[in-house]
């Protein structure tokens, strides 16, 4: 019933129209007969009743084949479309936190580097310290070494005048006197 209605609906729409399409159409406008319009029509409601009978199956398939395919691809579009925004939002979060880890890593960058800093400049400290107790510490050792030598070589030229003072006047006298008092001092020696 419902195709019967199309059909009489098309077929006076398309009535309707042609008249208009000759009318719009460029050139000089020749008379025509009612006949030869109704021809046409009768014509064209002929045409459309054969597509519509031994074509209207595989249209009519097409069109839902095609509907339920444009269905899909749209389905299919709609769900990239929603993965897309679902991974643009975790790409966001990974962002921020990526910008977190980011800050994170600078601080303790910073406070490793101001550590670092310190105990670069606390060891340089107790460096110069060691340095500075080392070299008066070698300075005062040299100068001790510096004194025993000169003691050593005053000691030794002492000697010497000594020697050379008591070769020239030492004389027999002198020998028991050095040893009487050598016994003396023993004596004292011994009894204390």
């Amino acid at each position: 019933m419902r195709t019967r209605y199309r059909f009489a609906i098309l077929s006076i729409v398309t009535a309707l129209l042609c008249p208009a399409l000759v009318h719009a159409a460029e050139g000089t406008p020749e008379e025509g007969t009612w006949s030869a319009l109704l021809f046409y029509i009768v014509n064209f409601l002929l045409f459309v009743w054969i597509i519509k009978r031994f074509g209207g199956p595989q249209i009519a398939a097409f069109f839902k084949t095609r509907a339920k395919s444009i269905r899909e691809t749209a389905s299919r579009a709609e769900q990239a479309f929603k993965d897309a925004q679902s991974l643009a939002a975790k790409a966001a979060d990974q962002l921020k936190t990526l910008e977190a880890e980011k800050s994170r890593i600078v601080t303790e960058m910073a406070d490793e580097t101001g550590y670092q800093l310190k105990q670069i400049a606390e060891m340089t400290r107790e460096t110069v310290t060691r340095v500075e107790r080392d070299g008066a510490v070698s300075v005062a050792a040299a100068r001790e070494a510096g004194q025993r030598r000169l003691r050593e070589s005053l000691a030794s030229a002492a000697g010497r005048l000594a020697r050379e003072m008591v070769q020239k006047n030492f004389e027999g006298a002198d020998q028991t006197r050095l040893l009487d008092r050598f016994v003396t001092k023993l004596g004292e020696e011994a009894r204390s």
